[in-house]
């Protein structure tokens, strides 16, 4: 949502005219606020106001929470998987760990280094009774460990609505049977 659909949008408040100015101002606690700390999503308070046509003046604006806002809940793990780096022709699987799994996307642990865009194909098996799972995915975030690799956040591409149903009900098995 961008400022002017905030602007037009007002849930009813009529916006305010600045001091001594010809200018609008909307306070706002809307979501889109951005924590760079944790890379996260979380709404943000505070106020905007219109000076010309296309500058804005920004007051008072603080992150109100830190959220994780996710379509799709995700399951701690530590599977074993193994990444196929797709821009890298004759690379080879490389052995991986998934920490964190949803029906959209997993956090990958991995010796592999990967730029942010790049794709990987995921090679995991989520549940013994199962056949392994080969998704397609874009890498989002990076995080650094050191020594012993990096872990990837990453976005699973190219699945049609009925593969990603199947994905989310084998993940919520997966959580049903970690949880004991």
């Amino acid at each position: 949502m961008g400022f002017r659909d905030i602007l037009e949008r007002t849930d009813g408040r009529e916006a305010d005219r600045g001091p001594g100015r010809n200018q609008t101002v909307v306070p706002i606690g809307e979501r889109g606020g951005y924590g760079s700390r944790q890379a996260r999503v979380g709404p943000i308070e505070g106020e905007i106001a219109s000076q010309h046509e296309f500058f804005w003046r920004r007051e008072d604006l603080k992150l109100v929470r830190v959220e994780n806002d996710r379509a799709f809940f995700r399951v701690e793990t530590n599977l074993k998987a193994q990444i196929l780096h797709m821009e890298r022709f004759g690379a080879g699987e490389v052995p991986a760990r998934v920490r964190n799994i949803s029906a959209g996307g997993a956090a990958i642990g991995t010796k592999c280094q990967c730029c942010t865009g790049d794709k990987i194909l995921l090679k995991v098996k989520l549940l013994a009774k199962e056949e392994e799972w080969k998704l397609f995915c874009k890498v989002v975030r990076i995080e650094e460990h050191g020594g012993s690799g990096f872990v990837y956040g990453c976005q699973f591409i190219e699945l049609d609505r009925e593969e990603q149903g199947r994905l989310l009900e084998s993940v919520t098995r997966l959580r049903w049977e970690l949880r004991g």
